[in-house]
């Protein structure tokens, strides 16, 4: 009986495990224990495994929009890095926060990663401000100024001391070197006051021979200038030949036309100013002459005349200008031998300095310094006559003008251009345009002025009474054009261009049936360029040939579908739609003022400027 009990027993517990048990309202579900357990032990190793995250790379660009680094995020994880600017002494910087685009706006947070992504840093930045301290030596107080960098500080008004005439302002105390108010201050600095009880003729002097040097160049940018480094090329990798593909990226791009003009008849002064130091080891010499010479001389005459080595020096003052005359004998760079002239003034009411140079019968320069101006005409070689003027506004911001004749075989041609810089632009317009065979148009070249690139340049030109506004842009800045391959015309086929390797030779596109301007096209332009030779001091200049687009403004907006169309080929205009609005603009404002002020100098007006040699009867 009881082993018939235990198969019973089996047998209903085969049945339940099988069927299900059932519950009071006959549910046969199977409960959640023993062979739920049972599974899930047979499995652990394969369904507990946790899959790897999902990671995305984060591109992190600076200002500039150099990459500074790539960080991975994981998927739906808000990025975040931080960046730190330093500080110049000219600028503060301040970092915004990063933005999806570059010059983008801010964004408040950043999105949890979906995706691969590339964020810009936003940095704004403002001048820093320095003090200029008035120590008036005992007299009455002058008040500090507070001033922008690279900004002059304002020729305070005289102080006063009883029983004292005041002299001037001098850098250091008990000094003798004359603060030059035309010089931009670029840090905290203390002028002294100077008092004199006696005539102020050696003041007069000492002011005159330690303020007669500005060079013109501190007017402008150093990004701007050719001894800039980033402006500077190794001779070697100065792309000439596109006979064979060409990767755009290594074609080096310089200055336009224009900008050359100013920086190459601003590098001929270069060698005049190099004789001004002579002046400057003479200084001591002649300061301490002439006032043994005026202390002793019982007349009230104040012209004194001496000997140092090789220099015949006078010293005169006519009773309005003060007048220092260097005459010698000098070998001098390139041009050789040559007879030198040096003649320093200054006038005792205003303080305005004058300088003349003359080195040789066939070459001269003339130049009037004020606080905040300075003006030259110069002729070099008999083939070169230029004026030049540059002024700094009171907001700071240069304006400039400059007149060019050259005589190549027997015929003169001239040029002229004006230009303006303010803290992140230099805009020149001008007519100067040896590139193009018999162009009478105006060209305004826009350049950044941090890193002193040309942006792009806009044409005005007038042909057959129709009138082209015309865009041109460097190669590297029409993203998807890659290489570029370029065959010139021949007696028997046409210019050739090729892009990215293409088989198929470059097209551009007529405006219509009816007119056959072109829309947009590759053209060869001419661009300055400079290398320097670091055992000699020198800098050698550079004119190539570049590739460039053009595109006429009006066809701005269909450029992309009718190079498209045409090369079947995808590109975009890559400056920034601020730098080109402001080209623009330029271009609407500027040419109309240039071409008024475009023939207000002659050849015949500079040379009277320069006058000649100084005598004394």
């Amino acid at each position: 009986m009881k082993k018939q009990l235990v198969a019973l027993l089996a047998v209903i517990a085969t049945a339940c495990t099988f069927a299900g048990c059932k519950g009071k309202d006959g549910d046969t579900s199977i409960p959640d224990s023993s062979v739920i357990a049972s599974s899930d032990s047979a499995n652990s190793d394969s369904t507990n495994v946790t899959p790897p995250a999902t990671t995305y790379s984060i591109h992190w660009m600076n200002e500039n929009g150099v990459e500074i680094t790539t960080t991975t995020v994981e998927e739906n994880t808000a990025p975040q890095y931080t960046y730190t600017v330093t500080d110049t002494q000219e600028w503060d910087y301040t970092f915004n926060g990063w933005s999806a685009s570059a010059n983008g706006d801010v964004l408040s947070e950043l999105p949890a990663a979906t995706g691969d992504a590339t964020y810009y840093a936003i940095v704004s930045k403002v001048k820093k401000q320095y003090t200029v301290t008035f120590d008036s030596n005992g007299g009455s107080s002058i008040p500090s100024q507070t001033i922008t960098y690279g900004e002059l500080a304002t020729t305070p008004e005289k102080p006063t001391l009883e029983g004292c005439k005041f002299a001037g302002w001098v850098t250091e105390k008990n000094g003798s070197v004359a603060v030059d108010f035309n010089t931009p201050i670029t840090q905290n600095v203390t002028y002294y006051a100077v008092w004199n009880e006696t005539l102020d003729l050696k003041s007069m002097l000492n002011a005159l021979l330690s303020g007669y040097e500005l060079n013109p160049l501190t007017y402008i940018p150093e990004s701007m200038q050719i001894s800039f480094s980033n402006n500077l090329v190794q001779p070697s990798n100065i792309v000439t030949d596109y006979s064979s593909a060409v990767n755009v990226a290594n074609i080096t791009y310089g200055y336009g036309e224009q900008w050359h003009m100013v920086v190459d008849n601003l590098q001929q002064t270069q060698l005049f100013f190099n004789t001004l130091t002579v002046v400057e080891g003479l200084t001591t010499t002649s300061i301490t002459a002439f006032n043994n010479y005026f202390d002793s001389n019982p007349s009230d005459t104040a012209r004194h005349e001496f000997t140092s080595g090789i220099y015949n020096v006078t010293i005169d003052f006519d009773g309005e200008v003060m007048s220092y005359v260097l005459d010698y004998t000098a070998e001098l760079p390139i041009l050789g031998e040559q007879v030198v002239q040096i003649a320093l003034s200054m006038d005792a009411e205003t303080g305005e300095k004058s300088a003349r140079i003359q080195l040789g019968d066939a070459n001269a320069l003339t130049y009037t310094l004020t606080e905040n101006s300075y003006e030259f005409a110069i002729k070099y070689l008999g083939a070169r006559k230029a004026m030049f003027s540059i002024e700094k506004n009171e907001d700071g911001n240069v304006t400039g003008k400059i007149y060019e004749f050259l005589t190549v075989a027997g015929l003169e041609s001239g040029s002229a251009a004006e230009f303006y810089i303010d803290e992140n632009y230099v805009s020149v317009v001008g007519n100067k345009a040896d590139g193009m065979v018999g162009f009478t148009g105006y060209i305004n070249e826009l350049y950044d002025v941090e890193t002193g690139t040309l942006i792009a340049y806009e044409v005005k030109e007038e042909l057959s009474k129709l009138v082209f506004n015309t865009l041109w842009f460097n190669l590297n800045d029409i993203a998807g054009i890659n290489t570029i391959k370029y065959i010139p015309a021949t007696e028997n086929t046409d210019t050739q261009i090729f892009i990215n390797g293409s088989s198929k030779i470059w097209k551009s596109k007529n405006i219509s049936l009816l007119n056959f301007s072109r829309r947009f096209d590759i053209e060869f332009r001419t661009q300055y360029v400079y290398s320097y030779n670091a055992s000699e001091g020198t800098y050698t200049e550079h004119a190539i040939s570049v590739p460039m687009m053009f595109v006429q403004e009006e066809q701005m907006g269909t450029f992309v579908e009718d190079v498209a169309d045409t090369n079947n080929v995808t590109v975009a205009i890559s400056i920034s739609s601020s730098d080109l609005t402001k080209l623009m603009d330029d271009y609407d404002t500027l040419i109309p003022i240039f071409a008024e002020n475009k023939d207000a100098i002659t050849a015949d007006m500079i040379i009277a400027y320069i006058g000649d040699k100084k005598i004394f009867n």
